[in-house]
């Protein structure tokens, strides 16, 4: 006579949801891309343009050269976090758990410029000189420097290595998120050469992240537009436009939102 069967014995529900949390780690990579309006905000237009034609020359880079990444540090048993930081997010090498970031912001920043001029109608026309390339007939040339576009970031481990996903679970922070950028812009007469308007557009922030809340990681396009588009009234006046209202929300942002920030100017 056969033995009867033994009914497999099912595993314990917290041993069942380590097992589950244990491959994730490489799964923790952060991803971002740049895009560009951020669709947070919708067009308004210049009730009188400028006859101006403006060419947005790239941005010069002067950003640090600081891009390492410590992220590791929080695999190791009883230590509490990892952490990274890059002046230049756009050319880490990618890794399971390395920022990874798609964009070129020395090209990225003035083109937004050149899209926001024509979303806005605040000049007769105007364009992104890809390669620096001059005599189209501009009457104007907005150039700058590219003095911060950052991304820093730390992951809390609880001193428990891997096993401190499941503290992240429960609802405790997973790590913090930092975004910055620092454009230094001027806008010349292309006849004379002389320097009509310069500003800088800058910003920065610090979020807690969890599992549960938390902004996106990597904030650059909504960031950008925002200070951008509370610069281009001044722009306007400049070229010899009426400036665009701005639209509701981006009033309301701009009122809740504390002061920008300038970042710690870290390259040349």
């Amino acid at each position: 006579m056969r033995p009867p069967r033994r009914r497999p014995s099912s595993l314990p529900a917290p041993l069942l949801l380590l097992l589950l949390l244990l491959p994730l780690p490489a799964c923790f990579a952060s991803l971002g891309r740049w895009s560009y309006p951020s669709g947070r905000y919708p067009t308004t237009e210049s009730p009188r343009p400028a006859t101006a034609f403006v060419l947005v020359q790239p941005l010069l880079d002067l950003r640090g050269a600081d891009n390492t990444s410590s992220m590791a540090w929080w695999y190791v048993p009883l230590f509490p976090l990892g952490w990274s930081h890059f002046d230049r997010p756009e050319s880490t090498v990618q890794g399971p758990d390395t920022t990874r970031y798609q964009g070129d912001p020395c090209s990225d920043l003035p083109r937004a410029i050149a899209i926001e001029l024509g979303r806005q109608r605040l000049c007769a026309r105007a364009e992104f000189a890809a390669n620096f390339e001059s005599g189209r007939g501009e009457t104007h040339v907005l150039r700058g420097r590219l003095r911060s576009f950052f991304v820093a970031e730390t992951r809390y481990s609880y001193c428990l290595s891997v096993y401190g996903q499941l503290l992240w679970a429960l609802g405790l922070p997973m790590g913090t998120s930092r975004n910055g950028l620092c454009v230094e812009l001027e806008l010349v007469e292309a006849q004379s050469g002389k320097t009509v308007w310069h500003g800088d557009i800058f910003d920065s922030d610090d979020y807690i992240e969890g599992w549960y809340y938390g902004p996106e990681w990597y904030r650059f396009a909504a960031m950008w537009e925002r200070r951008l588009r509370e610069r281009m009234a001044e722009l306007a006046r400049a070229l010899g436009a009426e400036p665009a209202p701005l639209p509701e929300q981006l009033v309301r942002d701009l009122a809740e939102l504390p002061a920008p920030v300038r970042p710690e100017q870290r390259g040349s």
